[in-house]
């Protein structure tokens, strides 16, 4: 008999712990009702069961109320998704902190949020969708099917406003599945509003080679506005877009041979990331070969050994890369000399030795520009 008590004692234990826990929150709800927003933090270690209470808050609180409990939602993350439709209903509030709390608390909940911000995309004013744009861009690319919504969104927003930025940053952040958003991508661009154009540019990078249909505005920038902030993100856009980028070789061989003095890394980098140098580039690698900066030297070499692959100052650079300090540079020089293969003997000399280098990478790397020349 005694054992059955034991028993039943037990099972009256975790009820009861429940019930404490029911009365905590609601505890705690009272408090954050009654302006103590240290409260909000700490239902937020109620995890789930917070929820109900603070989404009550949400829809009934004052602004400081809200606020709080929107913040608090957002903390607990995806275990708050039954929140997300008054989330986004709070997008629309009228104080800018409660929607700005919810907008960030939305990305946070994650791909549970989708629906209610593909709706608050489709319905809302402009305000609505450049937070609703905002949460879709911290779920990043699990947000593919906002896609069309956002879309219909930036057609919809005004020039040079922030929420045109927000909607262009959230194709960007949902990367190569946001393809089918290129052409709007494009049909955004300003006159001369560098923010924007930037914003576009970056967005374009991200979505990467399946943005190539936006490379002779990517080229048309480089040509018409010159060396500046917005010619190092359209470099950084080309590389990622990679190979299908040549058609802007103009753009960037034009900022190779107006290069003050030694051509610029990035630029090179660039040019040699999409293969697209012709002989017109040939002075400026010639600097190149010759500047102080080692990285400029191989990507120069890189680049001038593919249209003359024995030409014996490109040899004599990698050559002699092979043995910088820098392990950076030793592996960077592996490469090109594998896909350029020089016929000169002393090039097998050298990667030969390379192979005992003291650094993982540069091994592989010179393993890998070997192999080449077997082929």
């Amino acid at each position: 008999m005694r054992y059955c008590w034991v028993l039943v004692g037990l099972s009256m234990a975790i009820p009861m712990a429940d019930i404490r826990g029911q009365d905590t929150v609601q505890n705690l709800v009272a408090s954050l009702r009654s302006g103590d927003g240290k409260a909000a933090l700490a239902l937020v270690k109620h995890g789930a069961a917070a929820v109900p209470g603070l989404l009550q808050v949400l829809e009934e609180g004052n602004s400081f109320e809200r606020g709080h409990a929107a913040r608090a939602l957002g903390r607990i993350g995806a275990k708050a998704g039954p929140a997300a439709a008054g989330l986004c209903k709070a997008l629309a509030n009228e104080d800018p902190v409660v929607a700005a709390e919810a907008s960030l608390a939305l990305g946070k909940i994650g791909t549970a949020a989708l629906p209610g911000l593909i709706s608050a995309l489709q319905e809302g004013n402009d305000k609505v969708h450049g937070l609703a744009a905002a949460a879709v861009a911290a779920i990043g690319p699990p947000a593919k099917n906002a896609v069309p919504a956002l879309r219909a969104a930036l057609a919809q927003s005004k020039e040079n406003s922030i929420e045109r930025l927000r909607i262009i940053e959230a194709l960007g952040r949902i990367g190569p599945a946001a393809q089918s958003a290129v052409p709007a991508l494009l049909e955004a661009r300003s006159k001369g509003n560098e923010p924007n154009d930037i914003a576009l540019v970056v967005a374009l990078g991200r979505i990467g080679p399946a943005a190539k249909n936006a490379v002779p505005w990517l080229n048309e920038l480089l040509l018409n506005r010159g060396a500046g902030p917005l010619s190092l993100h359209v470099l950084e856009a080309l590389n990622q877009i990679g190979p299908s980028a040549q058609a802007a070789g103009p753009g960037i061989l034009a900022l190779l041979k107006n290069s003050a003095a030694s051509p610029n890394v990035f630029v090179l980098e660039t040019l040699a990331r999409i293969g697209a140098a012709d002989k017109e580039a040939i002075p400026a690698l010639n600097e190149g070969l010759r500047a102080k900066d080692p990285l400029v030297r191989v990507y120069s070499a890189a680049i001038f050994g593919k249209m003359q692959p024995n030409n014996l100052a490109v040899v004599s650079v990698l050559i002699e890369s092979l043995k910088d300090k820098n392990p950076q540079v030793r592996r960077l020089t592996a490469e090109p000399l594998g896909n350029i293969r020089p016929s000169d003997e002393a090039v097998i000399e050298a990667l030969n030795a390379a192979r005992g280098d003291a650094v993982a990478g540069v091994r592989q790397a010179v393993s890998a520009a070997l192999a080449k020349f077997k082929k």
